[in-house]
């Protein structure tokens, strides 16, 4: 769009008087005049100006932006900057969210750095444009932000749409509906050009274009300045003072501009402006790249660094030291930061992912004698690294109780036989717990402990969530088993207590449904991917929804049991999600029957597959009163329809 004004502050020509009045909003311009030229004076090398122009942005009625927002005829530049601004109200910035000519890079970089939930949520509304651009689902995921509800729509997207296969067939057709979003990019786009071998020429003022008799040029999209972070004090963290500086995961991250830094292909220039924070990556991201930069071998950019560090608030980290996710630099720098406080440290120290060599360096050097108590608590983190002990033990600074915790293990674990022995028994323990359960031939303990630990490890990587291996109450252990036996009097009509004739075999299942009462949510998730079939049949009612979906992972499952499982009404609606997405089971008429007639079923999986049933399971389906009225109105009209053509 062109405009005297704005041609003027666009061509650098406008008087310093004609800026200010524009960045102020004096001027009357029409609202897209406006914005753009509020986006073009936010980067202008005047303070006043630049500060007059973003206080601007912040003022403006949000009744002159909403219509903006809401057309699909507004310039992609235009949303993009609504999208990414600062202190756009929350009113305008859902509305662009909503619009679907909104470029998919704006609304990821919004992702990534929104703190209001609430946006975090609608992001998570419009599930094709996350399957179109899966960094959206990652932005979400990562932010400290998200709400529970919109951690469960985004990984429900990913899981559904992205890592199975037909997820990935939608994710393909999704790719050329993209190509009308390519012509605008976002600042998040633009991030991976500032990598490039040649890197970016310093920021000057534009100099006035030449005259020419052509027609004004098209104007670029808006995109959001970058901000120059405020001024500090050179800082030297306490690892780097002593010579202790962090060993690299070796794991390369999957953002672009990270991942080259890890492997020193990216131009200095671009290390500078990262290590100044004039990159728009996530909060998340960008403390990496800092990080990763405070040991770089250019001076200017490793002090830049540590100064952008050192500006941070402690407080706000919290988040990211409690994510078992952030990378292993990331928590072992914290960890010696000299702006440390206690309830950041706190929150380092029980995260399991932190390096033990972070804690060693900490208990060898720190003076705050509540944060060496916390070191002693994790028994294990002591057992694996007997280094660290030794260092509360020769630090002053350690107070009694934490010298008193050390002692303990030192002498419990190392100075006795006593660790072997109880590690041995309760490796005995546990495979005879399960001896019955599995349903298989005998292994030796040191084998079912290995398979044990990998297939958890393998379970907990591919739901995200780890898993306690803390066996129940005893009150809980029985009211379990209670339940267990109420269950199967319920579904199959039996009373295994009662009934005394049922012999052995009732007695068989009785040990079983005892011992899996007994076991923790780890060892029941375990029996679940290797148990047999009795085994199966009680965990599938658990109340844990990620231990009755680890049922139907079992290999060992049969069609009949994904059959009565598909039939049961109170079953798990994850359950039936994993059934309904096999194409194996669902070609079965039975299965895929079942789901239909059962309410819990997903309603997409249940409009897929009623188009798939016989007339006359049709018929009982339009007179079910347990499926929801949408289901069964869709079976009526297909009934009436398939009579009108004489058809089924």
């Amino acid at each position: 769009m062109s405009h005297p004004v704005l041609d003027a502050i666009r061509s650098g020509s406008a008087p310093k008087a004609a800026k200010l009045a524009a960045a102020k909003g004096l001027l009357p311009l029409p609202p897209e005049i406006l914005l753009e030229a509020l986006a073009i004076l936010m980067r202008d090398l005047d303070p006043e100006i630049q500060s007059s122009a973003i206080a601007s942005v912040g003022s403006i009625d949000p009744g002159v932006l909403l219509p903006l927002a809401r057309s699909e005829a507004t310039a992609p530049g235009l949303l993009s900057f609504l999208c990414v601004t600062p202190g756009v109200p929350e009113s305008v910035a859902e509305a662009v969210l909503f619009n679907p000519t909104t470029p998919d890079g704006a609304v990821v970089q919004l992702a990534f750095s929104t703190g209001n939930s609430t946006l975090i949520e609608a992001l998570t509304v419009n599930q094709q444009r996350l399957i179109r651009n899966p960094q959206l689902i990652e932005a979400i995921l990562h932010n400290p932000r998200r709400t529970p509800e919109a951690e469960r729509r985004a990984r429900e997207v990913k899981t559904e749409f992205l890592e199975k296969e037909f997820g990935r067939r939608q994710v393909s057709g999704e790719a050329a509906a993209q190509s009308r979003f390519e012509s605008s990019k976002s600042v998040a786009d633009l991030i991976p050009e500032m990598f490039l071998d040649s890197p970016p020429p310093a920021q000057s003022p534009a100099p006035p274009p030449e005259p020419v008799a052509t027609a004004s040029p098209e104007p670029e999209p808006l995109m959001l300045p970058p901000l120059a972070p405020r001024p500090a004090p050179p800082i030297t963290t306490p690892a780097q003072a002593r010579g202790e500086t962090f060993k690299p995961s070796g794991k390369i991250s999957s953002v672009g501009p990270i991942a080259m830094i890890q492997q020193g292909k990216a131009p200095r220039q671009a290390r500078l402006m990262v290590a100044q924070g004039k990159l728009p990556l996530g909060p998340e991201d960008l403390l990496f790249a800092q990080v990763l930069l405070t040991s770089d071998e250019d001076a200017e950019i490793a002090t830049a660094a540590r100064q952008a560090i050192a500006e941070l608030e402690p407080d706000k980290l919290v988040p990211i030291a409690q994510n078992r996710d952030t990378p292993e630099e990331v928590l072992h720098y914290l960890l010696l930061w000299d702006n440390l406080t206690s309830q950041l440290g706190e929150t380092l120290l029980v995260n399991s992912s932190i390096p033990d060599a972070a804690v060693l360096a900490f208990a060898r050097n720190s003076s705050d004698g509540s944060l060496l108590e916390a070191v002693t608590i994790n028994q294990q983190r002591l057992i694996r690294l007997p280094d660290i002990i030794e260092a509360v033990l020769n630090n002053p600074s350690s107070t009694f109780e934490a010298v008193r915790r050390a002692r303990e293990v030192k002498t419990e674990f190392f100075e006795k036989q006593l660790g072997a022995e109880q590690v041995s028994r309760e490796r005995q323990a546990r495979a005879a717990k399960f001896a019955a359960v599995l349903d298989i031939p005998p292994i030796s303990e040191e084998a079912f402990e290995a398979e044990f630990q990998s297939l958890l490890a393998s379970y907990e990587a591919d739901v995200g969530q780890t898993f306690s291996d803390d066996a129940p109450l005893p009150e809980d252990a029985d009211a379990a088993f209670e339940a267990m036996l109420a269950s199967i009097k319920n579904e199959e009509g039996i009373d295994l207590l009662a009934d005394a004739k049922l012999g052995e075999d009732a007695n068989a299942r009785l040990s079983v449904f005892q011992q899996i009462a007994k076991m923790s949510v780890k060892e029941r998730i375990f029996a679940a991917l290797k148990g047999g079939r009795d085994a199966r049949s009680i965990l599938i009612r658990d109340s844990n929804r990620l231990v009755a979906t680890a049922v139907v992972k079992n290999p060992r499952i049969s069609e009949t049991e994904v059959e009565s499982i598909a039939n049961i009404k109170g079953i798990s609606e994850d359950v039936l999600r994993v059934i309904a997405m096999n194409r194996g089971w669902v070609s079965n008429y039975a299965i895929m029957h079942n789901l239909v007639r059962n309410s819990r079923c997903p309603f997409n999986f249940s409009m897929q597959y009623i188009n798939r049933l016989q007339s006359r399971d049709l018929v009982n389906l339009g007179k079910s009163k347990a499926i929801p009225d949408v289901l069964r109105q869709a079976a009526n009209r297909l009934i009436a329809k398939r009579r009108e053509t004489g058809s089924g």
